[in-house]
């Protein structure tokens, strides 16, 4: 599992190195693990008469390595023939079409962190003003 102490670490590790793009940084960081990335983009949109809910695309795979600005992962797809969720589909993905990524690791997904801007205050009170 990921936290800020080994980002930061590896983070050091990265900039002693040599230049590292973002792709390479995040298949040492997350290297056999499963992530989640968002591109930006919603899959769907459903909508009421009133109210119109769209929901995150994201890819969710196994880091498996980087090439340059390229991040390879052995994607999760849903089995045309099953119908089930499989593991076998390798993406390559840009670096530079990333917007956000997360561990898959049961400490939440990409869509628990879309708050409203109303949220700020809960997040003041609860984690700010709590550590004084």
């Amino acid at each position: 599992m990921s936290n800020e102490k080994l980002i930061l670490a590896k983070i050091d590790e990265c900039n002693k190195d040599r230049v590292k793009t973002f792709a390479e940084f995040i298949a040492e960081v997350f290297k056999d693990k499963f992530i989640e990335i968002y591109l930006g983009d919603s899959y769907e949109s459903v909508t009421t008469e009133q109210i119109s809910t769209p929901y995150a695309a994201v890819f969710c795979g196994k880091v498996v390595a980087a090439y340059k600005e390229c991040l390879i992962i052995n994607s999760a797809y849903v089995s045309p023939v099953s119908k089930k969720i499989e593991i076998g589909n390798i993406i390559f993905i840009s670096e530079r079409s990333i917007r956000g990524l997360t561990e898959i690791d049961g400490g939440g997904q990409m869509d628990d962190v879309f708050l409203r801007s109303h949220d700020a205050i809960y997040i003041k009170k609860h984690f700010i003003d709590n550590n004084k």
